[in-house]
């Protein structure tokens, strides 16, 4: 009996480590602070995010690719002038001008309650120009743990576009996750697939992106795995990428702002960036992140076709809002934000 007894209390001892070692993600989790991150474009299918489950370990120390350093602010509203345009609004998302160590003007907006992380909007004080949602998406629901799964849907019309995105959570693994930047345990890992589909003006698009993101308590975002996929009108990948918090930007080039507008246009509105440079210098990369900081987008020197100095990015698939364009060529790197509209 005294040898049930104590087995027993073994299995519970140990019953009850397995469930501390389940990370449960809350609203006191959605920290504030300047956050350095790595991004690091990947040819598409080269590297997998790891598989789901208890106790895994994804292990990226010795990932491979073309990086570039990213940073971002977390701040709260109130606080700077665009909160005024969303009065629900009590946390936003900036990114740092490398070359001035001040905040670009577009500010992502967002309200955090003890239930749910919400996306508002956005909105640029320099061009006077507004984002809104017209169904709002969720980027997270309170508390979340491991085998937790939730649906939500979100839709924004502007110039007669309207973009509707329905978006699938599952909690899938928990367990300790190694980045070039370190190793962190009781991580909570996130898979969101995200169907994005723009129609108007006679044409419909759909693309997928996949984002597997890893949550630590009390940090930011550790990492994100991202795929996007054109769904239609044809079937084709886009971009692989991994993204990874950093004390300092690993691994990166210096970012200079070039004041010369050698993108255009700006708006983007018939879904074609023209992109002009000196015939006597190459493009080696071009990537370009959304306004949380996640990269979308990555062309490599060997993809990138350069005539007579002009090289031309296709964004109709992408949805309206703005976003940073980082240009690597054989002289500096090139930071611009640009905007895509779409109309008639």
């Amino acid at each position: 009996m005294k040898t049930k007894y104590l087995l027993i209390i073994i299995l519970c001892i140990l019953f009850t480590t397995q469930i501390k070692a389940q990370p449960t993600i809350t609203s006191a989790d959605i920290i504030t602070g300047t956050f350095p991150n790595t991004a690091v474009s990947l040819t598409p299918g080269a590297y997998s995010p790891g598989s789901g489950g208890a106790n895994i370990t994804w292990d990226f120390s010795n990932i491979q690719g073309t990086a570039i350093g990213v940073t971002f602010v977390w701040g709260v509203c109130p606080g700077i002038a665009e909160c005024s345009a969303f009065p629900t609004a009590n946390r936003y998302i900036a990114l740092i001008d490398p070359s001035t160590g001040t905040q670009f003007p577009d500010k992502n907006m967002f309200r955090l309650t003890d239930t749910q992380f919400e996306h508002l909007g956005a909105r640029n004080e320099t061009m006077n120009f507004t984002y809104a949602y017209t169904d709002t998406p969720i980027e997270l629901i309170f508390p979340l743990t491991y085998g937790q799964s939730f649906t939500d849907t979100s839709s924004v019309t502007d110039n007669t576009i309207t973009t509707t995105t329905n978006d699938v959570f599952t909690a899938d693994g928990y367990g300790t996750i190694i980045t070039p930047a370190g190793t962190f345990t009781n991580v909570l890992r996130v898979k969101k697939v995200s169907t994005v589909t723009s129609s108007g003006a006679g044409t419909t698009s759909v693309t997928e992106m996949i984002n597997y993101i890893w949550y630590k308590n009390n940090r930011e975002t550790i990492a994100v795995f991202s795929i996007v996929n054109l769904i239609s009108p044809v079937s084709a990948p886009q971009s692989s990428n991994f993204q990874y918090a950093t004390n300092a930007n690993l691994a990166t080039e210096n970012i200079q702002v070039e004041k010369k507008p050698i993108m255009y246009p700006n708006p983007v509105k018939d879904g074609k960036l023209w992109i002009n440079i000196p015939s006597n210098t190459k493009i080696k990369s071009i990537r370009i992140y959304d306004m949380t900081g996640k990269q979308i987008f990555a062309e490599l020197q060997h993809q990138i076709i350069q005539i007579g100095g002009k090289h031309m990015i296709n964004m109709q698939n992408y949805p309206e809002g703005n976003y940073i364009v980082n240009m690597e060529t054989d002289k500096n790197t090139i930071s611009h934000t640009i905007q895509i509209r779409k109309s008639n």
